[in-house]
């Protein structure tokens, strides 16, 4: 297994590369925007499969779809920017001026440091951190966060995300992973996604939730037949699994959590676009003011969990 640098040659981002030379698996990261993924290819088959796709037209550090982005401190939106934590009120800015909210968290486009690497016969890992200060306009909460990337001879993906309350106070927090997945050049019309939701949440004119229900559809659920953009409570178990499925070649895109400790996950097919989003959350959109799902930081605390990722036949 391998570890490369690359500095590019059209702008100030260096792109590092988990590498399996044998094999050509490789998970590509751009550090200094939130330490993003950009390129992800697995075997299927003795086949290279490509599963990330970046939507959108703009840069991914300007793109409104945020692809593959880290959330965090707060998941998905905060009503108007506001909330309040242990009798004080609190401002963010609002950067999703149409629906005035506060989206996303801020470290999505943040630089990111490496902090350490690991390379052996069996795996390529590389750690990233950002040690926040408290500067962001309405979170005076410092922590610092590591997102490790860990590619395994074994053709397994390993996100793992850790932040600890570096301050001398408790800190609201929410974390969430953003990635729109393909495989290979799948139209949307052929992929299907099977997953264990017990809640939909339905959202509002500022897509925040506003009430839920048991979710009745069953599964696969084909986009050929159903939209979704929800936010879904999952069942609560250690090892939960979303399988995204090409039906034409039968490859299925695999993506385990722990849905304790990120208990949320987010559906999201954009339109005109051949990717669904698949998103882990530990909390529910607006959860810096309804609480569902809040993680509240003491000092010198941490949040960690993982995310693993993998391709394989579909089973029938």
């Amino acid at each position: 297994m391998e570890i490369n640098v690359h500095d590019s040659t059209v702008s100030s981002e260096k792109k590092v590369v988990l590498l399996n030379p044998k094999t050509g698996e490789k998970a590509v990261i751009i550090p200094e925007i939130g330490a993003v993924l950009v390129e992800l290819e697995l075997i299927c088959e003795n086949h290279l499969v490509e599963l990330i796709h970046l939507p959108g037209e703009k840069p991914i550090g300007e793109n409104d779809l945020y692809p593959s982005a880290l959330l965090a401190p707060w998941v998905n939106r905060v009503r108007n920017g506001n909330y309040s934590f242990e009798g004080r009120n609190y401002q963010l800015p609002i950067n999703e001026s149409n629906l005035g909210n506060a989206i996303h968290g801020f470290l999505a486009r943040r630089k990111f440091e490496i902090s350490e690497e690991k390379c052996n016969e069996d795996s390529a890992e590389v750690s990233f951190i950002h040690n926040y200060t408290g500067d962001f306009p309405g979170y005076p909460f410092p922590f610092i966060f590591t997102l490790t990337y860990k590619l395994s001879s074994e053709g397994l993906l390993t996100v793992n995300f850790n932040c600890k309350n570096t301050g001398e106070k408790n800190m609201p927090f929410a974390c969430g992973w953003h990635p729109y997945f393909k495989i290979a050049e799948a139209e949307i019309r052929h992929l299907e996604i099977t997953f264990n939701p017990t809640l939909k949440y339905i959202s509002d004119a500022q897509m925040i939730p506003m009430s839920d229900e048991i979710v009745s559809f069953q599964m696969p659920v084909q986009f050929s037949e159903t939209t979704l953009d929800n936010v879904f409570k999952l069942e609560s178990q250690t090892n939960h699994l979303t399988k995204l499925t090409d039906s034409e070649t039968k490859i299925s895109l695999f993506l385990k959590q722990n849905a304790t400790e990120f208990p949320f996950l987010v559906v999201f097919a954009p339109t005109s676009e051949n990717c669904v989003a698949i998103e882990p959350m530990t909390g529910n959109t607006d959860a810096f003011n309804t609480g569902d799902g809040l993680k509240i930081l003491i000092p010198d605390e941490n949040f960690t969990s993982l995310v693993e990722i993998w391709v394989d036949k579909a089973k029938h």
